[in-house]
């Protein structure tokens, strides 16, 4: 256990140079060239999504390794410790034998795939409450890409990850991908202006994802893909009018409280008037 959390606590204390470059290059950014000008850079938000970057991953270690373990007794029920630990460290069956570089590729492609449709399923009606917490940063910045309720965490992000590993793929072409996503997720929550052009169809801007995370009905429940907008054109999901930036954020009409801790309670708790 102490090791776990000492693992963890490095890993967070690694991560500090990070979110300290993203903070200074985000605010010059957003001050160049904002999607909603005005916006104020230094809010409260900061705080409550700090606290999820610091604290949430502490859970989500547990919930890995629970699901490496259901996957071990799925998948390698009989083998030997010494097989299972060659599987885990390096992965296993044809996928493992491409070059790190086309697994990578091919992971972040599927995992795109899937986390579009986990994205859907949080939206829907059962799950909405876990995911309409990411949706209630006001206003949207770099740093609500941290703001997600832990079950939202594992039944995405975590989950799609070890399916990853146990079709074959090894960790670190599951683990490259990372320092990217890191970067590219914060750049897509950001008040920037950014369309990307002609590419608008073939990668996710700030304005694409601004537009999800809108309070303006037109906008709600549209552009789910990650990384890939043609995922959203292919399923009808795709919006992003010409000439437009949305306006408003949030959850509107929703009692999401502020604060971390009262934050991850409020899913549970029954919503009024039911």
């Amino acid at each position: 256990m102490s090791e776990m959390l000492t693992a963890i606590l490095n890993s967070s204390m690694a991560m500090i140079p990070w979110l300290a470059g993203f903070f200074v290059v985000f605010a010059v950014l957003e001050r160049l060239m904002p999607c909603n000008p005005g916006q104020r850079y230094l809010t409260k938000n900061i705080l409550t999504d700090t606290a999820y970057f610091f604290i949430a991953p502490i859970f989500t270690r547990f919930i890995s390794i629970g699901y490496v373990s259901i996957g071990i007794i799925t998948f390698f029920h009989g083998q030997s410790p010494e097989a299972i630990s060659s599987y885990l460290a390096h992965g296993f069956g044809p996928l493992s034998q491409l070059p790190i570089w086309l697994q990578a590729a091919m992971v972040f492609i599927i995992s795109d795939i899937l986390l579009y449709w986990t994205h859907r399923w949080f939206h829907r009606r059962k799950m909405w409450r876990f995911h309409a917490i990411h949706h209630s940063s006001t206003p949207v910045s770099w740093h609500s890409t941290y703001r997600f309720h832990p079950v939202n965490i594992w039944l995405s992000f975590t989950l799609v990850d070890t399916l990853m590993l146990f079709v074959g793929f090894s960790p670190e072409s599951v683990s490259v991908m990372a320092a990217f996503n890191m970067i590219y997720s914060a750049m897509v929550h950001a008040n920037l202006n950014w369309t990307f052009g002609p590419f608008k169809y073939l990668f996710a801007s700030p304005v694409f994802h601004r537009w999800h995370h809108t309070a303006q009905e037109e906008g709600m429940d549209k552009n789910f893909a990650p990384t890939f907008p043609l995922l959203d054109i292919i399923f009808g999901t795709f919006y992003m009018p010409e000439g437009r930036l949305p306006e408003s954020y949030g959850v509107p009409g929703s009692d999401i409280p502020h604060g971390f801790w009262r934050q991850i309670v409020w899913p549970f708790r029954k919503p009024k008037g039911r």
